[in-house]
């Protein structure tokens, strides 16, 4: 069973200090470890002759991570959430182009076009739409793709069993809420802790322009 959360856990443990949650210190499930896989497509068994579909994949996506805009059509063909437990990070951001204020003339073209640059003219930012942009933002539940650099983080279990109401729901009290306290913190060491490392969204994100 797969169970997805929207964003890093809050209270701060990293993939192996949340495997070491559910499994040992607050027994809230079974994750799978090894040869069993969950794509999108189903789950798989790695066997000595390759990979084989055991069946399709069983996923609950918590109830914020549909109210940021990311249902399962958010995850593309071929995506692989693994086994265990997973904190994945996707960079994203749109490119622009620099055009002539007022137009959609990119600023490049119409220099090479024997266009001349007179004061007040101006220049503006234009999204660049291109096709790699409307494919991401198709992923999003409608209106719901950021339109500036952004991250998304994600968190995911595979586990062996459903769980219970009340397991799923402390699950989701780790990972997404703020302010949730771990029990027995005696139980934790360094390792099982991880700080995320905000993010501006200045420089390749934004497509690099000559200056002029």
């Amino acid at each position: 069973m797969l169970y997805v959360f929207a964003g890093f856990p809050r209270c701060g443990l990293n993939a192996g200090g949340l495997q070491h949650a559910v499994e040992t210190v607050e027994e809230l499930g079974v994750l799978e470890h090894g040869s069993v896989m969950d794509k999108k497509e189903g789950r798989y068994l790695w066997t000595p002759h390759g990979e084989e579909r055991t069946g399709d994949i069983e996923y609950r996506l918590s109830d914020a991570l549909i109210a940021s805009g990311i249902s399962w059509d958010w995850f593309p063909e071929n995506w692989s959430f693994g086994n265990g437990a997973t904190v994945h990070k996707t960079y994203a951001a749109p490119e622009y182009d620099r055009v002539v204020h007022g137009t959609d003339i990119k600023f490049d073209d119409f220099l090479q076009a024997g266009g001349v640059f007179r004061a007040g003219m101006g220049l503006s930012l234009k999204h660049d739409r291109h096709e790699g942009w409307l494919e991401y933002e198709a992923r999003w539940l409608p209106e719901m793709c950021p339109q500036q650099a952004h991250v998304v983080h994600l968190t995911w279990l595979v586990s062996q069993y459903q769980l219970p109401p009340f397991a799923y729901e402390r699950l989701r009290e780790i990972v997404e809420e703020p302010g949730a306290r771990l029990r027995q913190v005696d139980r934790y060491e360094e390792r099982h802790f991880s700080e995320t490392r905000p993010y501006d969204g200045k420089g390749h994100y934004v497509r690099a322009a000559h200056g002029y």
